[in-house]
């Protein structure tokens, strides 16, 4: 009964927000799919992570058993880098950094498109006030201060709208901040990994057989 209740009254809050609740709702659940996604693939792959030299020593057994032992960006910069590597150390290195920063704009991404809806709901929000207050307006001047439903109702929407933008983009900016240290940290890891795996496999034969 009580949850009931509950979607009644989420439904009416929605209903209250006029047509801008619509594309709010919409990006609300894009920014949150996003997050969600990423934050999970940060869990998973850290789980999942070893140093240079265990991650040599699976990649020289099977390399199925290799791939679902390692974090999928370390499994993607070694196997790129032991297939293409050559007997000389500058040409490896300049190859492993192009490696490694194209690991790195991996690890960045879907975390600015989560600031920029973060940051674009308070607009929307912004833009349901005036629409709302625009609807407010037009029933003053149609029927005065007399229609008390018909004013409540654009001022409802002006006052939801702007409470749902900010709801959507307060914790859209914590997690976004929060995903971008988390990628941050990732990319330091990144640069210690190719530093060992360089110093690693210094004086190995040229490629895997």
């Amino acid at each position: 009964m009580q949850q009931h209740n509950l979607v009644e009254r989420m439904v009416e809050h929605f209903q209250a927000g006029g047509e801008i609740m619509i594309p709010l709702m919409a990006l609300s659940l894009l920014m949150w799919t996003l997050a969600l996604v990423k934050a999970i693939r940060f869990l998973r792959e850290r789980r999942r992570e070893g140093t240079p030299q265990q991650c040599l020593e699976l990649f020289r057994g099977e390399p199925s058993v290799c791939k679902a032992g390692l974090a999928q960006w370390q499994w993607d910069i070694l196997s790129q880098y032991m297939d293409e590597r050559c007997e000389d150390p500058e040409l490896n290195r300049d190859m492993l950094e192009a490696i490694r920063v194209r690991q790195e704009f991996k690890a960045m991404r879907y975390i600015g498109t989560i600031l920029i809806l973060a940051a674009i709901a308070p607009l929307l929000g912004l833009l349901g006030t005036v629409t709302g207050m625009i609807t407010t307006f037009d029933v003053i001047s149609q029927f005065g201060t007399g229609n008390a439903r018909a004013l409540a109702s654009g001022i409802s929407e002006a006052l939801v709208t702007t409470q749902s933008g900010l709801v959507v983009a307060v914790p859209g900016l914590l997690l976004g901040g929060l995903l971008f240290r988390r990628a941050e940290r990732l990319k330091a890891r990144m640069e210690l990994f190719c530093i060992g795996l360089q110093e690693q496999t210094d004086g190995l034969g040229a490629c895997r057989e």
